[in-house]
């Protein structure tokens, strides 16, 4: 049952609301810091194992600074979220699959937290009674002792023995069912997904021109211009953040090279995304001609290939038909390893066993399709 939105404090001072513990903001650095707080506990373990070892993490608990943390929040509602996330996030670290030392230190980090909250403050702060926990992490915690019966780790047992038994004397367990149908509020952490403000130029433009409201009819003139040089200024700013300057190697000359500025994909090639293209493309052409190279042309496999090359070659003729006319030329920087006379070149190489694109025309210009045959 939720309770309706109510003031607890004065007017006019700031309170954090209870959804900000539920909040990546919060959730993922105390993750961290829990994290932190149980490496160095093990890794100080590890090294000199103590008679007392709940001494040696008080230690480190007071060192760290873990004990101001009852004092982040006093409002009551918010100090209720604040308490139930943080121990539900040490007791994330009691599963099972966890390592046994792990689940010790995270066992003491949870009583710990429980056991020092302030009980006779002035005006009194809230306190968190009842823990809510699943049945099948209950019992898999109270087996915990039996884990501990290593040398290395029997150090530990009377500890742990000592707090399950002052939680169960507390009634500190609130019992839920099991984790299977997820009877958790919130199910999972964090609940909410904090993203920052839109500082950059080209995620402004992609913000304004997905989340604009549209007007009704035909965009005039203005406005495609308008959305025109938008994007040419986001393509900018996304050119200069994605740039790469690299130092040739020197050659046997005395000069030094100069500094090259080139694009990261260039210097840093995709290779999972071209890994992916390629598997796909083997499926497709596995299912189109699976009996490739013995295969006749009027199979409806090659038909779908050659109709698919055919209409990628006509709409690029156009294409270039229409940049000819004013002026402009369209992939002829790179020699015969662009343009449109190489994609020509490749679509006739489809059917051609032996050529780089005799499987797949114009899907072969990955692996060379087209380079080195005169048009």
């Amino acid at each position: 049952m939720s309770l309706a939105p109510t003031h607890t404090t004065p007017r006019g001072q700031v309170v954090l609301q209870p959804t900000y513990f539920t909040c990546s903001l919060f959730v993922d650095p105390a993750r961290e810091d829990i994290d932190h707080l149980i490496r160095v506990y093990a890794e100080r373990y590890v090294k000199s194992p103590l008679p007392q070892p709940f001494v040696l993490f008080k230690d480190i608990w007071n060192n760290q600074g873990w004990m101001w943390l009852h004092f982040k929040v006093f409002d009551a509602r918010s100090r209720d979220a604040f308490l139930k996330v943080t121990m539900q996030l040490f007791s994330e670290r009691l599963a099972e699959s966890e390592y046994p030392l792990t689940r010790a230190a995270a066992l003491f980090g949870l009583y710990t937290f429980f056991a020092t909250q302030p009980t006779t403050s002035a005006p009194p702060l809230h306190a968190l009674a009842h823990l809510p926990m699943t049945i099948d992490m209950y019992q898999s915690l109270l087996k915990l002792p039996d884990v501990l019966e290593t040398d290395f780790l029997r150090l530990l047992k009377p500890h742990v023995i000592y707090i399950l038994s002052a939680l169960q004397k507390a009634q500190f367990f609130h019992i839920l069912p099991p984790s299977n149908v997820y009877p958790l509020n919130p199910r999972e952490l964090p609940r909410e997904k904090f993203v920052s403000d839109i500082t950059d130029s080209y995620e402004q433009v992609a913000y304004a021109t997905t989340n604009a409201t549209k007007k009704k009819g035909r965009p005039s003139k203005h406005d495609k211009v308008k959305k025109s040089k938008d994007a040419v200024v986001a393509l900018d700013k996304w050119l200069d953040k994605t740039a790469y300057t690299y130092q040739p190697p020197r050659a046997t000359s005395s000069e030094a090279p100069q500094s090259v500025t080139t694009h990261i994909l260039l210097s840093h090639p995709p290779s999972t995304t071209r890994n992916n293209y390629r598997a796909k493309k083997s499926e497709l052409l596995e299912k189109l001609e699976p009996d490739y190279p013995y295969v006749t042309t009027d199979g409806l496999g090659r038909a779908a290939l050659e109709r698919a090359n055919l209409g990628v070659v006509n709409r690029l003729q156009k294409i270039d038909e229409e940049a000819a006319a004013k002026g402009m030329e369209i992939g002829g920087e790179g020699g015969e390893r662009t343009g449109l006379r190489r994609v020509e070149r490749a679509a006739d190489e489809l059917g051609k066993i032996g050529l780089l694109g005799g499987r797949g025309g114009l899907l072969g210009l990955l692996e060379g399709a087209g380079i080195g045959q005169s048009s």
